[in-house]
Parts: structure tokens; sequence; C-alpha cells
């Protein structure tokens, strides 16, 4: 007896659905890369063809202030599995070689390859490992040409072998436990080499750097923004990596106090009377004595500024909890004359609400609120907003990040007062003797 139409597509729609349950657990949605559950199987086939098969563990290094978000093409985890499967079509991986990841949503990658590429002996085994960290590398960058960092990672290496005596997973296991170690290991070692890096720095090796900011109608410098950031050519060159680095490590307020320091020993002999000082401080700063307390007042009046010539330029936002305590703090320094700039407007903070609290003198715009704005009718629209806003609560607006005349053409035509960027003027290098703080 045949069944109702009717009871054919339940039952098709239950299968459909069991399919597609099955599948989100054996098939990453973000990548589309298989589980390592998933390419079992093959694996064993792979070792049996041989004798032995090679195994790369490839951990991606995420910083600990980056989550993923799978949405992005941009994510580590989304590079990462496109430029493996971008080897196995270009070269640098076989045809038959296995990617996967080792779970759904993991960032740890899977690499099986076949007994003749995978190098049984440990000479041929690093060199190997050595070649495919290269061709990771030239893989990602063609996916991601634009400046910037890469993702990093950390590569282990292991051996499957068939033995009859012993089940494939067992021996994965081994293999991948062996692997992960390695990874462990340079974990370890790449800790204490920044660690080292980062007591240097904290010993004096930090280097400064001003930053004009200027008036757009009369093109003169009002301010100078000061950057930190550590010596060129070094793993810390990068000023936010190095201040990732220290909050990591937990000693972002020490590095803070330093930079706070060779910000104002220089800063008397780079700047005019009246120029502003624009200081970055962290939120979580302000709280500290020798940032926004009288450590800090007795710092100012040492090298002879003028408090309403130095600006606390706040950066990162805080909860709503936090709100009213942050404030007294703000509140105390305006009352001793210093005034105070939010950055990254629109990005860092909450609401308006927020802002208007803090009665900033200054609202710096974020970079990617200007850099799009000769283009783009909605970011207009929103710095428009902002502008006008600026001038109901009596703050000056700073639109940083302006790299081309269209960028400056666009923020003057919308009533900007003042401009910071390299189209206007570049961070100029502070010696090392004029910041000295011994």
């Amino acid at each position: 007896m045949l069944k109702p139409e009717t009871s054919v597509e339940a039952d098709h729609e239950r299968l459909q659905a069991e399919w597609l349950r099955f599948r989100a657990h054996v098939v990453d949605g973000a990548t589309g890369l298989p589980t390592l559950a998933a390419v079992l199987d093959d694996v064993r086939r792979l070792t049996e063809e041989r004798g032995t098969a090679g195994l790369v563990y490839l951990d991606l290094a995420r910083p600990d202030n980056a989550p993923a978000d799978p949405a992005r093409e941009a994510d580590p985890v989304v590079l990462m599995g496109r430029a493996l499967l971008s080897l196995k079509v270009e070269g640098g991986l076989g045809p038959r070689d296995i990617v996967s990841l080792l779970s759904v949503g993991s960032d740890k990658f899977l690499v099986f390859l076949r007994g003749d590429q995978g190098g049984t002996d440990a000479p041929s085994a690093d060199t190997r490992l050595h070649r495919l960290r290269e061709q990771v590398h030239g893989a990602l960058r063609k996916l991601r040409p634009e400046p910037g960092p890469l993702p990093s990672f950390r590569l282990g290496h292991s051996f499957l072998y068939r033995d009859p005596m012993l089940r494939t997973e067992r021996s994965l296991h081994r293999a991948l436990d062996e692997a992960m170690f390695q990874t462990l290991r340079e974990h370890t070692a790449e800790a204490e080499r920044r660690s080292q890096g980062l007591e240097e720095i904290l010993a004096g090796g930090v280097v400064t750097l001003f930053q004009p900011i200027v008036d757009l109608s009369g093109r003169h410098a009002v301010g100078h923004e000061v950057f930190s950031r550590g010596p060129a050519g070094g793993p810390f060159e990068d000023g936010e990596r190095l201040f990732a680095l220290a909050s990591r490590f937990g000693r972002l307020l020490e590095l803070e106090r330093l930079c706070r320091r060779r910000s104002l020993r220089s800063a008397f002999r780079h700047l005019r009377p009246g120029v502003k000082l624009f200081l970055n401080t962290s939120a979580r700063a302000l709280l500290d004595e020798a940032v926004a307390g009288e450590a800090f007042i007795r710092q100012v009046d040492a090298q002879g500024l003028a408090h309403g010539d130095v600006v606390l330029e706040i950066t990162g936002g805080f909860s709503m909890e936090e709100r009213r305590r942050y404030q007294r703090v703000v509140r105390r320094l305006k009352q001793e004359g210093f005034k105070v700039a939010i950055d990254d407007t629109g990005a860092g903070y909450a609401s308006l609400q927020a802002l208007v609290e803090m009665e900033p003198d200054y609202l710096k715009f974020d970079v990617s609120l200007v850099r799009p704005l000769a283009h783009n009718r909605i970011q207009r629209s929103l710095l428009e907003t902002l502008v006008e806003l600026s001038a109901k609560i009596g703050a000056r607006v700073i639109a940083a990040g302006i790299e081309s005349e269209a960028e400056l053409v666009a923020v003057s035509g919308l009533g900007v007062p003042l401009g910071q960027g390299r189209h206007l003027a570049p961070p100029v290098l502070i010696p090392m003797e004029d910041a000295s703080t011994r």
C-alpha cells in the first residue's frame, strides 16, 4: 500500500532536518570545513595507503581582545580556512591532503599530509613545516592584500603510523597530543620573549611621537597628540599591539605612567605656549593617581605647563555602572583647569547621554567615520549630526585620520573646525634624550 503524499513529504522534511542537524555537528558553518570527526575515515585510508601520514596542528594565536566574528570575511578563522583551501588548489598542499577543523566553531586547524609529503624524519619534517608556514603566510597576504597585521598562528607537527594492534583513533590522539605540545612550547617561548621585550620597554625603551591637530581654516597647529610605541623595527613598533600586550600581562597602568612621564617631560621643549598637549588615557587609567590625581597635577606643574593647555584624551568606553565614578574624576580634573577630549566618538560610548555627562571640550571622530565620508551619504549624515551635537554641548570637533584632499574638503564642508591625519601632518618622532625620564 502506497503512503499518502503528505506522509512522504513529512518523511522527507524529517530526514532533511536530521541531515541538517547532523551536518551542523560535522561541518563548520563559518569556514565550510569538515571537523575531525567527519574526516576520520579519510585519515584512516591516508595512513593505510603509505603506512604513515603527517599531521600539522595549526593554532590561531587570537589576541585576547579580538573575539571571533564569523560573519566577517576578515575574521582570522575564516581567512585561515580560505588560505588552507587555496593551497590545495594552487599548490603547497596536495589534492589528497586533508584540511579540517578540530571541532565546529574551533580556531584549531588540522592538516593531514600523505606519507611521502609529511617527511618521516625530524629534519625533513622541520623543513616541510617551515615551508608550509611560509606558504600559509603567502596565501593570507593574497586574501588580505591591504596593509595591516595578518592572523598569527603556531604550528606543531607529528606522525600517524599504521599499527594493526592500535586503532586509528588511538594513533591519531597520540599524534595530536604531540603536535599540540609543540605549539604549547612555542607559545611558552613566545610569551617569554614578549615578556622580556615588555620589560625592556618599561625600563625606558618607549618611543614618543607628536602629531599636530590642525585648525582647518588657518592651517596652523592648535595642539599635538602624543603617541607611544615600541622601538622601530621591533615586534612592538605598533602602539596598539604594545598596549594590548601590557594589558595582557597586567601592566597597562605601568606603561601608561611611563608614557605620561615622557610626554610631559618632552612637551615644554616642543610646544609653544597656548598649544594644547593631548594625552591619550584609557578609561581605566582615569582612576590611577599618577594619571588623573595629585601626582599627575604635580608632574604637569613641574614641567611648567598650564593646566588649560593639557587635554586628557579618553580612549575606550565604560559601562553604565561605572559612568558616575568616572564622571566625578573628570569633573575634578576640569575644576583644576584641564581639558577633556573623547576619542572614537560614536564607537566607544554606549549612548549620547553618557557622552554629554562627561562634558567634553573636544570630540574626536573615529577614523572609520572619516575614511568613507567623501563617498558615503549615510556616514556624512552621521557626522553632520555629531557636529550639531558638539555645538550644543560646547565641544570642538576633531576629524581624525584625514589622509586625502577629498577627505579634507569633505570634513571642512561640514564645518568641522579641527583635523588630524597624515595628509595634514605626519607624526614627528621625539628623540629619546629629549623625552628622557631620568
